[in-house]
């Protein structure tokens, strides 16, 4: 079977992204905003993200059997009083318009439940068996956590809360209260080891259960008519809790005439960090619900593998405590956890569904876009920079990386999801420990407290980590030993964690050649890795997109496929 997944829906989404599964098997996923520069690519369809798989797999949309979408958009907007189409044709010339899409069929149109979507990209990926499955998020159609069980391929659904009871849109207030933004979980969970956690409960908004939590803020079955989601409504009322109980008030936002940059910027009336016992509050909450809930899911279901997925699934230091949970023998939690893997899962369901045997993921989720050498030399030709074309690229910037220097790195397929796993990362030594200052605010200008992370060779594992274990998606957090700490302490948060990627050579021949070259130079094969890209913008897709990012942010280096551009011979140096 040949089927598009898709999330996305014009003018009532965000994280849009499509995905062309063949015979079970990725050929490409894309997200929407890496084409259109616009992060979280919030009300578009996955117009060039579809177009784009599409065109990988040498397709056009009649070609396709199935087109999958990750919601149930008919029942998401009747349910709410919205209008819907009258027939599947309608909806599919809406969603990909004839103009863009020219086509003499369509192809099948299935909505796929959000949550349903979300639980079979962490289940048919994941290449285990069995298991219990927990998927969490701001909310699907009807539901904001839905606890299954996942046996002989099949689905079950066990229990689901309701929206008004959403763990991800308390999170989601917090990070709103605080001044970080709604949308900005990565940086609250950044926050809170800063912090000292204070009264959980938050005067009553929350309460805790032997087998998960209840809200008293927000009514269970509160349902928003007129809108596509209850999210409105449940922030509303707990910004309105928090300012009632909290200490501090809220980080009030103002947009700005900013000179520098010619546009208007976002400042707050108090810096962020002074809410650090909050995040730390809202941190040790959201962990006490979701291990109560994991662990009576675990043991209604006789299950010790635990997948994870939904947009709270990046929670990584959460995920950590999951993992180290002892009912938890096996844990995977999702890459693509948040809205733009519900195109993979749906696409997933769909190959399930009729029989196919899905190819789970093996440590990379790099199936974008590529650039072979003479595309790359192409570009830079038509650019009119300088660069060489050293014998190992990878030798090359394991030496500038020794010295201290700080390269981007451009190789290869484009990866999904916003941590950047070896081919559009940011690489540094992980040493000295004032590092990670230079990296967070000259060259990602973002707040001084965010931390980092470490890709490794898996080899190092045991000795930086004190564990072997595969950790290949930098999705869960895990303590450091001393010996981890003296070696790479530009990685090491406050709490004595970090969120390491480990990297086999079958998996990024390159990448991983990468760091034991930097090994022979410091004695260990890691290094500091962060996405490539600069403040409130996506991860970088093309080589134009490299190139304008290393022209505007201080790298000292730039590896584009085989070719090296270094800032010393910038004529602008």
């Amino acid at each position: 079977m040949r089927i598009l997944g898709v999330n996305g829906w014009p003018g009532a989404s965000h994280d849009g992204s499509a995905c062309l599964l063949v015979d079970g098997e990725v050929v490409a996923f894309a997200e929407e905003e890496r084409f259109t520069r616009h992060k979280h690519g919030y009300g578009e369809a996955p117009l060039h993200a579809a177009s784009f798989c599409l065109r990988e797999g040498g397709l056009a949309l009649e070609d396709i059997d199935v087109v999958a979408h990750g919601w149930d958009m008919p029942s998401l907007l009747t349910r709410r009083g919205l209008d819907w189409f009258a027939d599947s044709a309608q909806a599919l010339d809406f969603l990909f318009p004839r103009s863009l899409f020219p086509r003499r069929r369509d192809p099948e149109l299935v909505f796929v439940p959000h949550h349903t979507a979300h639980a079979a990209s962490a289940y048919y990926f994941s290449g285990r068996r069995e298991g219990a499955v927990l998927v969490l998020d701001g909310q699907g159609e009807c539901e904001s956590a839905t606890l299954a069980k996942a046996v002989g391929g099949e689905l079950e659904v066990l229990e689901s809360v309701p929206p008004g009871w959403s763990l991800g849109y308390f999170y989601s207030a917090v990070c709103e209260y605080a001044g970080l933004g709604a949308d900005a979980a990565g940086k609250a969970m950044g926050l809170a080891p800063y912090g000292t956690p204070g009264d959980v409960t938050f005067g009553g908004g929350l309460s805790f259960l032997d087998d998960g939590y209840a809200v008293g803020t927000v009514p269970r079955d509160l349902l928003s008519t007129g809108r596509t989601d209850e999210e409105t409504d449940t922030l509303r009322l707990w910004l309105a809790h928090l300012e009632k109980t909290g200490e501090l008030g809220p980080n009030r936002t103002v947009k700005v005439y900013d000179r520098e940059s010619g546009r208007f910027v976002r400042r707050t009336e108090r810096d962020p960090y002074e809410y650090r016992d909050l995040a730390a509050t809202a941190q040790e909450a959201l962990e006490r619900s979701v291990i109560a809930m994991a662990r009576r899911l675990l043991r209604e279901t006789g299950q010790d593998t635990l997948l994870v997925a939904g947009g709270v699934g990046f929670n990584a230091t959460l995920n950590g405590k999951l993992a180290r949970l002892p009912e938890v023998r096996d844990l995977f939690v999702q890459p693509l956890a948040g809205d733009q893997g519900v195109s993979l899962g749906a696409a997933g369901w769909v190959a399930a569904r009729h029989g196919e045997s899905v190819r789970p993921m093996t440590g990379s989720i790099a199936w974008g876009k590529g650039w072979d050498p003479d595309a790359l030399r192409r570009v830079l030709h038509k650019q009119g920079v300088r660069y060489t074309e050293p014998d190992d690229i990878a030798d090359t910037v394991a030496g500038l990386l020794a010295e201290g220097a700080v390269v981007g790195w451009h190789q290869g397929r484009g990866e999904g999801g916003p941590r950047a796993l070896g081919h559009r990362s940011i690489v540094t030594a992980p040493f000295p420990g004032a590092k990670r200052d230079r990296i967070n605010l000259t060259v990602k200008d973002r707040e001084w407290w965010r931390p980092f992370a470490p890709s490794m060779r898996l080899e190092e594992a045991g000795t930086l980590l004190g564990d072997a274990e595969p950790l290949p998606y930098m999705i869960v957090t895990t303590p450091v030993p001393e010996a981890g700490r003296a070696a790479m302490p530009a990685v090491i948060h406050v709490d004595g964690t970090t969120r390491p990627q480990t990297v086999r050579a079958e998996d990024d021949p390159l990448y991983h050649r990468l760091l034991g070259r930097v090994g022979e130079h410091t004695g260990h094969g890691v290094v500091l890795n962060t996405s490539f890209n600069g403040r409130d913008e996506p991860v970088v897709w093309t080589p134009g997109d490299a190139l304008a990012t290393f022209a505007r942010t201080p790298l000292d280096a730039l590896a584009l496929g085989p070719f090296l551009l270094n800032r010393a011979d910038s004529p602008a140096s």
